[in-house]
């Protein structure tokens, strides 16, 4: 799915449709965890590149980030730089396409760990406002990235 928002396609479902398309993406190549977990929905845990908008802003320079697990409620990622719970993070789920919407995710907990930093993430699909800016976003998709 491109970007560009359908006539009659609220950014809402836009992003929704970009989490979906991701969550199909994820199992189809996730590596498949044996072991029977307390959690009832399924996370599926691969290395994938991300890309992460901290400001939300056009053309600022984006953190390269990796796939730690996603579920149909989130996304937990390495990240080389902290963020801050509670912030409001546009993640580009399918980093090689040129256009895609991004993901509005709000930021739940961090954790330091010896890679950098643990991020966990809700999906963030109720706010209309953080869905508009998503889809923007991904008009305005930006090759730069951020410096490790």
């Amino acid at each position: 799915m491109s970007a560009t928002v359908p006539a009659g396609y609220a950014p809402v479902t836009v992003v929704r449709r970009e989490v979906d398309r991701f969550l199909e993406a994820a199992r189809k190549r996730s590596e498949q965890d044996g072991h029977h977990r307390r959690r009832a929905r399924r996370r599926h845990h691969r290395s994938w590149p991300l890309l992460v908008s901290l400001t939300g802003r056009p053309f600022d320079a984006d953190i390269s980030a990796a796939l730690h697990n996603a579920s149909d409620l989130g996304i937990g990622f390495l990240s080389p730089v902290n963020v801050v719970p509670g912030a409001t993070v546009y993640l580009k789920l399918f980093c090689y396409d040129d256009f895609c919407p991004r993901v509005p995710a709000k930021v739940r907990h961090v954790t330091h760990t010896r890679h950098g930093f643990l991020v966990g993430c809700e999906f963030d699909l109720a706010d209309e406002t953080a869905c508009h800016r998503a889809v923007e976003l991904g008009r305005h998709s930006r090759k730069c990235r951020a410096e490790d």
